[in-house]
C-alpha cells in the first residue's frame, strides 16, 4: 500500500501545482537576462538620406539637436527605370548587407534596405567579389537605370552602410529643377577599353587596380582652398572626419600641412598613360 500511497501523493502534489503555478516558478531576478542599456545605444550621427528620383542625385543631412538639418553630402546615384520607378514616401533603413544577391541575379554591395524590396546598393557586379562590376551600368549613375532600387558608387554605397544607423529616415520625392541644397554630382566615365573596368574607381579596397600599384599616378592637389573637395577628402579618411568632421577650412590646413606628405590622396587617381618609344 505504501507505493500506491506515495503515487497518490505525487499526482495530488501535480494537480496543486496546476492549479497555482506559480507556487515552485518563482524566478529570481539574478536569473533573468540583464539587458544594459549602454549596449543598445548607437552612438552615430543622425542622417537622414533624400532621394530625388526625378534627377538621380541624392543628399545626405545631418539632423541637428535643435531640429534643423545640414547638408553634408551630395551623391549621384540611379533610381528605378520606367516600369520600375523607386517609390516616394519617408521610410526607415533596416537590414544591411555587405553582399546581397538582386532580382536579376547580379550583386549588389554595401546594400541597406529602406523599403521592402528596395535598398541602396553599390552598382551590380556579375559576383560577389569587386572584380566583376558591369561597368556600363557604372556609366549610367546619375540616370534612371535600376529596377526599383537606389544604385551608388562603392564609396558612396559604403558610405550609408557605414554612417547612416539602422532608423535612418530616407525621404524618396521627385523634383526636376534642384537636384539637392548640393547640387548633382559627376562621376568620370570608365573607358570600355581601361584593363580596370571591372573595378569600381570609388572602391576603397586594397587591391583596387585605379587606387595604386603599377600604372596609376596619385596627382597631388595643388589648389585654393576654394577648389579643395573637402567632402571627398574626409569620406576618404576616417580618422581625418572623427576629428575635423566636415570643417572645410581645417582639411585643407591638415592636407597643406602634413597630409600631402603623409601621401594623402585629395583629389581623383589617374591612369598613366603607356611609355612613348
Amino acid at each position: 500500500m505504501m507505493g500506491k500511497e506515495k503515487i497518490l501523493l505525487v499526482g495530488v502534489l501535480c494537480a496543486a501545482m496546476m492549479c497555482h503555478p506559480n507556487t515552485c516558478m518563482d524566478v529570481t531576478a539574478a536569473e533573468l537576462p540583464v539587458i544594459k542599456e549602454e549596449d543598445a545605444v548607437d552612438d552615430r550621427p543622425d542622417y537622414a538620406v533624400y532621394v530625388n528620383r526625378a534627377l538621380n542625385c541624392v543628399t545626405v543631412k545631418l539632423q541637428n539637436e535643435d531640429g534643423t538639418l545640414t547638408p553634408v553630402k551630395a551623391m549621384l546615384c540611379s533610381c528605378g527605370r520606367q516600369g520600375s520607378s523607386t517609390p516616394e514616401g519617408t521610410f526607415r533603413t533596416s537590414n544591411y548587407y555587405e553582399w546581397r544577391r538582386m532580382v536579376d541575379d547580379t550583386f549588389g554591395r554595401y546594400a541597406v534596405r529602406f523599403n521592402g524590396k528596395i535598398l541602396f546598393h553599390s552598382v551590380p557586379y556579375i559576383e560577389d567579389s569587386p572584380d566583376t562590376l558591369k561597368w556600363e551600368e557604372y556609366n549610367r549613375l546619375g540616370e534612371s537605370a535600376s529596377l526599383g532600387c537606389v544604385r551608388l558608387a562603392a564609396e558612396d554605397a559604403k558610405w550609408i552602410y557605414e554612417n547612416c544607423k539602422p532608423g535612418t529616415q530616407v525621404v524618396v520625392y521627385s523634383d526636376e529643377e534642384e537636384a539637392g541644397e548640393l547640387g548633382k554630382p559627376t562621376v568620370e566615365k570608365i573607358d570600355a577599353d581601361s584593363p580596370y573596368r571591372l573595378w569600381d574607381p570609388t572602391d576603397d579596397c586594397d587591391e583596387n587596380p585605379w587606387l595604386g600599384g603599377d600604372g596609376i599616378l596619385a596627382v597631388p592637389f595643388t589648389g585654393t582652398v576654394e577648389e579643395f573637395d573637402y567632402v571627398a577628402y574626409a569620406d576618404r579618411y576616417a580618422d581625418l572626419r572623427e576629428v575635423f568632421g566636415y570643417d572645410k577650412e581645417a582639411l585643407y590646413e591638415h592636407y597643406v600641412t602634413c597630409g600631402m606628405d603623409e601621401g594623402r590622396i585629395a583629389q581623383a587617381i589617374e591612369p598613366l598613360g603607356e611609355t612613348e618609344e
